[in-house]
């Protein structure tokens, strides 16, 4: 049986979940098998599979936070129009490449399992994941890109494009099965013309 020195338990248990590849299957007492420690040990970092999952998903939404903000920086507006349509293709290519890269985070961050994180998630004192396609859509608008203003259903309806574009990837779906920087513009230009 491993042993850990104090603090690297924790650390452990985590990064098994991430390798793991199914994590939304995972149970506590696989994790600890893995570790090779007791069930009651892992219960001393983790109150339940729940809490494990939702310390999981927030890792998620770091790691895809940081890959968008690779794409631009949120705290300043777009150089001009073909910058405006960049960012937006940029965030579809870096959020379809996640899905593909981490497939099995990807699906616990946006499955059942992780609701409750969803919802119960703080906000902090950067941007976070979500408030990225709002500022590319409305980068769209302030460049003269889109008329009017796009409001949250405009981004429920592009977020809901590129993220169907990814569930039909992992499907094996041919027609989503292109290059991630194709499919990605292509997403962004139709979502564009959508919004007039």
């Amino acid at each position: 049986m491993k042993r850990f020195h104090h603090g690297n338990l924790r650390q452990a248990l985590i990064d098994a979940a991430l390798a793991a590849p199914d994590i939304e299957g995972l149970s506590l007492n696989q994790l600890a098998a893995s570790a090779g420690v007791t069930a009651a040990a892992v219960y001393k970092h983790f109150a339940s599979r729940e809490a494990l999952l939702d310390e999981v998903a927030r890792i998620g939404f770091e790691r895809l936070e940081a890959r968008f903000a690779e794409v631009f920086d949120i705290a300043r507006p777009p150089g001009g129009a073909a910058d405006a349509r960049a960012r937006l293709s940029g965030l579809g290519q870096a959020y379809l490449r996640f899905a593909d890269d981490e497939a099995p985070l990807w699906r616990l961050m946006f499955g059942m399992q992780a609701a409750a994180y969803r919802a119960t998630a703080r906000p902090v004192l950067r941007p976070n994941s979500y408030q990225y396609l709002p500022a590319a859509l409305l980068g769209l608008h302030r460049c003269g890109v889109v008329a009017r203003e796009p409001d949250e259903r405009d981004t429920l309806f592009a977020w809901s494009a590129i993220h169907g574009a990814a569930m039909l990837r992992a499907g094996g779906v041919p027609t989503a099965l292109r290059p991630v920087s194709e499919l990605a513009k292509d997403v962004a230009d139709r979502v564009v013309r959508s919004l007039g």
